[in-house]
């Protein structure tokens, strides 16, 4: 199962490309470039910051003119100041038309009455440019102190370039106290030039330009490349010197907040009654905070690494991520139960860590029990106790409390994402289907499948599927109804689902003349194996890319009526390589035909090298097979 991640592009916007066959394309050229970027950071001894930004877009076809005419400026509003904004549009001829007050707009998620914002403080100053043209460009530069640091006495930055974009003349410069002790690596650049500024200071500077953007048109769309940050233009800068000490300086920030007071002793006791397991304890815990407090915030984006007092979380019913990790902390320590942060990159790239140790490469925390031995991310509302989402499997983290070195979370394999189903179909002699239909699921398919169902069933709209099914057929061009006939008693996300339902419709197929019939249900969700054909004529990749196993099962029995006669079955269809495996069988028996289908996939995940690539095209083409697949019938006089 190919899994669908976008990469991060921290310093870029991505232009978009029309995609084409090879022989069809144009030379590449994009919408538009970055004719000047520069960007200077000047860091204090304490690690604050004061960040000048110069930035020229120069536009080079119409379809940009919409995105960047438009530009805006997002900081925390508590922590920064936002100085000397210079916004103006350049034409081609050199005339300058600067922006007037008017085209300027502040949001600010601040309180009312000068009151603290409850979560998120970033302000923002959103620009709109006049009379842009291609050929024009839009200039904006502005400086940006943040005199409070992330983590006091730190200073780390961790970036790169997009090389699908065109950068004329881009550098990247820091300037620091020598005291700080700043490493650095760096990636498909040149090496930073470092000078001596005064007695005490050193200066990075890092130069980079891209004339010739690579084109993305005829990139493999279906294999999402794994990226590294040895394929980017990186640059990596800390003082941090190992990633213990991200994990301290995290602790030594978070942990006092998640000291429970007496009212979240009383909640604990509260949702804990009547249980005295501590991981049944644990478990009511998390799913009271993934159900009560709805996820809002900043999470660890733009340094913001302070959770909120425990009493605000509750009072308002939302927190980010940290928010969630902090209150569920608390819950659990009133109830002597031991949880420590822990810190992780749900970005794409985050399958691996920087190097130099940069804590820009987590930008998520939730809670690790080490009783248990489990990860709990309460900010998910699909998933059970003892399961993460799939942006914080199989990742690099870091526990902050006490810090035990990198770790990674648990992946799931092909044997806990399964998805079963079994369709009984009767036709009559008249062609209308008759059908019982039962699915069980397990893993990531059980998780929001249950968490629908759990939602669906609690409102006033549920009618076990009986309007849901109607409307379906009719969609279809046919009468018919249906109903679900068995479902779990859930109040809360599971980790298995099963169910059962069945149908009716009327003149589904056609008896009467000789027609060619696929052998599927009318509902082939369950355990559907078709989007497996895309790989058939995929091309290996040359990089690595995302995955993860999971197992399929169909059965599927098909009887006809006796006013028909069955003239042709399919064969079987068998494919086997070291980490997939196909099988299609057909039975006939009478006026039956029995189809057993199964795709194994055992891909290791999270990341495939690109040889697997290859061997999901050989399944692919055996399933695209199977797909085609009919029985024949005619009438039987």
């Amino acid at each position: 199962m190919i899994r669908w991640l976008r990469p991060l592009a921290l310093l870029a916007l991505a232009g978009v490309a029309c995609a084409g066959t090879a022989q069809e394309l144009k030379p590449y050229s994009p919408a538009w470039k970055y004719h000047v970027l520069h960007v200077d950071v000047d860091v204090a001894a304490d690690g604050g910051t004061t960040t000048h930004y110069e930035t020229v877009w120069t536009i080079l076809n119409e379809s940009a003119i919409d995105e960047l005419r438009q530009q805006s400026i997002s900081y925390h509003e508590h922590d920064g100041t936002l100085e000397d904004v210079v916004a103006y549009t350049l034409k081609r001829d050199g005339t300058r038309i600067d922006i007037p007050a008017t085209n300027v707009q502040v949001t600010s998620n601040n309180g009312i009455n000068g009151a603290p914002p409850a979560f998120s403080d970033f302000m923002s100053r959103n620009i709109v440019y006049e009379n842009v043209e291609v050929g024009d460009s839009i200039v904006l530069s502005y400086t940006l102190k943040n005199e409070k640091p992330t983590f006091p006495g730190y200073y780390s930055l961790l970036t790169w370039f997009d090389d699908t974009t065109a950068y004329d003349d881009a550098t990247y410069a820091v300037t620091a106290p020598a005291s700080l002790a700043l490493k650095q690596k760096t990636y498909v650049l040149t090496q930073p030039k470092v000078t001596k500024v005064g007695g005490d200071r050193r200066r990075w500077t890092w130069t980079y330009k891209n004339p010739f953007p690579r084109d993305t048109r005829n990139d493999n769309r279906t294999f999402e490349r794994a990226w590294h940050y040895r394929d980017l233009p990186t640059i990596e800068l800390s003082n941090f010197t190992d990633y213990r000490q991200i994990a301290e300086a995290y602790a030594k920030r978070a942990d006092t907040l998640a000291a429970p007071s007496e009212r979240v002793r009383k909640l604990a006791a509260e949702i804990v009654a009547g249980t005295t397991d501590k991981r049944q304890q644990a478990e009511k815990i998390y799913a009271w905070v993934s159900k009560e407090i709805r996820f809002a915030g900043n999470c660890l984006t733009g340094g913001d690494v302070v959770p909120r007092d425990t009493d605000l979380i509750l009072n308002m019913k939302m927190g980010d991520c940290k928010d969630h990790t902090t209150l569920m902390q608390a819950l659990l320590k009133s109830q002597g139960i031991a949880s420590t942060p822990v810190l992780v990159g749900t970005q794409s790239i985050g399958y691996e860590l920087p190097e130099i140790p940069c804590w820009q490469a987590f930008n998520h925390v939730f809670n690790y029990l080490p009783e248990t031995g489990i990860y709990a991310d309460a900010t998910s509302t699909t998933n059970p106790f003892g399961t993460l989402p799939e942006g914080d499997r199989g990742k690099p983290v870091i526990h902050t409390a006490p810090f035990d070195g990198v770790r990674k979370t648990p992946a799931r394999t092909f044997s806990d994402n399964t998805t079963t189903s079994s369709d009984v179909l009767t036709i009559a002699a008249d062609g209308s289907l008759s059908a019982t239909s039962r699915v069980k699921l397990t893993g990531d398919s059980a998780h929001s499948t249950s968490k629908h169902f759990v939602d669906w069933m609690k409102s006033p709209e549920y009618d076990n599927g009986v309007q849901y099914m109607r409307q379906m057929f009719t969609r279809m061009g046919y009468e018919g109804e249906g109903r679900y006939t068995e479902l779990p008693e859930l109040d809360k996300p599971a980790d298995s689902f099963a169910m059962a339902y069945t149908y009716n419709v009327r003149q589904y197929y056609v008896t009467d003349d000789p027609h060619g019939v696929d052998l599927s249900a009318i509902f082939a969700g369950a355990g559907a194996m078709s989007n497996v054909v895309q790989y058939a004529a995929s091309k290996k990749p040359d990089y690595d890319f995302y995955c993860s196993g999971d197992t399929r099962t169909q059965e599927l029995s098909m009887t006809f009526p006796s006013n028909v006669k069955l003239l042709a079955v399919p064969r079987d269809v068998h494919a086997a390589t070291d980490t997939l495996r196909f099988d299609a069988t057909y039975v006939r028996d009478g006026n039956t035909i029995t189809v057993k289908r199964q795709l194994v996939d055992r891909s290791p995940g999270p990341i495939c090298s690109p040889e697997v690539a290859v061997e999901y095209a050989t399944i692919g083409a055996a399933v695209k097979k199977d797909a085609k697949a009919q029985a024949v019938y005619a009438p039987a006089n």
